[in-house]
């Protein structure tokens, strides 16, 4: 038998040639369609729309300024758009791979907490019995049944009801394991805060670095000048202009390594957003001041700001979550309940042999006689997770702490050695100028200027990079402050759920 296909049964009064036809034509638009699309993403400058906004679907984690980032969504794909630091941070919260974990988790825990709230419900079950003689030993019995010997079918019911203690207990347990998803969502999301910022102060200090180094290449070209006025007046063999010459050359291939730390920082910023490399992305990097800006962790005290991370919510959460624990566990002593509606009598109930079948309900319950200490043991099982939640809620703490000193010391030195860089700079700075009057005055030569014009852009590039360090310093510990995160995020929940 030939089965036709639908649009062809649907069309049959069409001619064939001209029903292949229009397939044909539109199975070659399609594919060129597909083409074009496929070459206006190989060139175009913005990234792609995601399938799938992860922090929409995952209800019930909290955006600062809710309205600003609905805002900002649509114009993240405008192929001419410029990205400042918010922009980034509301790129990668939109399509970050870096976030996909946690936001699957969490509606992975969203999902088995629904599921918890219908495990209050008994299951109904149907069952379905086909019985038949094997063999037919009484068929010559006079009082056998006008049936015997044929199938027969009988059909029942029964459902098994949930322990009510641990079905509340667990529903509790799904209800704490959602908070500490949403928390754990929360820190994957500050983790990719922290990155774009130190990506965009590195991003700004490489362009200020590159600026500098730029401004030697016009130097170079006048030392290179210089010395062939020279060695045309002294009939030298050219061996200065040709030092000259190699020190341009490197001057120009600093500019090429800064150039491409550059790129790398930027590659490394998109594939954290979730675009694709090979895309164009225009940063704006000017606003990198802005991250840091009003932050001075000197004025803070971690003893309170230890209640505004996410990680003391997880661990008081943990310890709470342990209470349920134990009560699931003590939950198993309830017996188990069911009730079944068959055809099987119980026993004494007498049923005719020709008469009609009775329908029976069976209330069952299961009480356990001896369990050899399993559930004793699943109870102090239990308890000893609630005595580690709380070891382990100290030990945070105390890291915390740690943390928080760690940070402060290093501020303090990369504080000492931006000092250090500015007092090389000032030097610098005073015997280019000492130099240069100098050269004015007749008294020195111009490759002697050009040396300590050096001397000046080192130490500049140095003064810039001992910035670096103390802002990325200060990063770190806005970080363990939670400062940053709660900038765009909010604070953390403080009562579970």
């Amino acid at each position: 038998m030939i089965h036709r296909p639908f649009f062809y049964a649907a069309s049959a009064a069409q001619p064939h040639g001209r029903l292949r036809h229009f397939c044909i034509m539109t199975l070659c638009m399609a594919l060129l369609f597909l083409a074009a699309c496929a070459s206006r993403k190989a060139s175009q400058n913005a990234p792609e729309l995601p399938a799938r906004h992860w922090l929409e679907e995952a209800p019930g984690v909290p955006v600062e300024n809710k309205v600003k980032l609905e805002s900002a969504v649509p114009n993240l794909y405008d192929p001419d758009k410029t990205f400042r630091f918010d922009d980034c941070v509301y790129l990668t919260i939109q399509q970050s791979p870096m976030l996909v974990n946690s936001a699957v988790d969490l509606e992975v825990k969203r999902l088995q907490l629904t599921d918890a709230i219908w495990q209050y419900l008994p299951e109904p079950r149907m069952t379905l019995t086909a019985s038949s003689n094997l063999t037919q030993y009484n068929d010559s019995e006079k009082d056998k049944p006008s049936d015997y010997g044929q199938p027969k079918f009988q059909i029942g019911f029964y459902a098994s009801f949930p322990n009510p203690l641990a079905t509340y207990f667990n529903h509790q347990v799904q209800k704490i394991m959602v908070s500490l998803a949403i928390s754990a969502h929360r820190k994957a999301i500050g983790a990719a805060l922290t990155q774009i910022a130190e990506i965009y102060l590195k991003l700004e200090a490489q362009r200020k670095i590159m600026e500098q180094q730029k401004s030697l290449l016009p130097l170079n070209k006048e030392l290179i000048a210089y010395w062939q006025q020279v060695e045309a007046v002294e009939g030298r063999q050219g061996v200065s202009v040709n030092m000259a010459r190699q020190k341009e050359r490197q001057a120009q291939l600093q500019v090429e390594k800064s150039e491409m730390e550059a790129v790398m920082l930027q590659t490394k910023l998109k594939i954290l957003a979730g675009v694709d490399p090979r895309q164009k992305l225009k940063l704006d990097t000017s606003d990198a001041d802005s991250i840091l800006r009003g932050f001075n962790g000197h004025n803070l005290q971690w003893e309170n700001r230890w209640p505004a991370t996410e990680d003391e919510l997880i661990v008081r959460t943990q310890v709470v979550l342990h209470d349920y624990n134990i009560m699931v566990a003590w939950a198993k002593y309830v017996p188990d309940m069911t009730i079944h509606v068959n055809n099987n009598p119980p026993a004494g109930q007498y049923q005719p042999a020709k008469g009609t079948s009775d329908l029976f309900v069976h209330l069952n319950f299961d009480f356990p006689l001896l369990d050899w200490g399993r559930r004793y043991r699943g109870v102090q099982t239990a308890r000893m997770g609630k005595a580690k939640a709380f070891h382990e809620q100290a030990r945070r703490r105390t890291d915390y702490s740690n943390k928080w000193l760690q940070s402060e010391q290093r501020v303090s030195m990369a504080e000492t050695g931006k000092k250090l860089a500015r007092n090389s700079l000032d030097v610098a700075e005073m015997e280019y100028k000492e130099a240069e009057i100098a050269f004015r005055e007749g008294v020195g030569d111009f490759p002697a200027v050009m040396n300590k014009k050096e001397a000046v852009v080192n130490s500049r590039i140095k003064y810039i990079n001992a910035e670096l360090e103390l802002e990325l310093a200060q990063l770190e510990w806005m970080d363990v402050a939670n400062v940053l995160q709660e900038r765009y995020l909010g604070l953390p929940a403080k009562e579970i759920k």
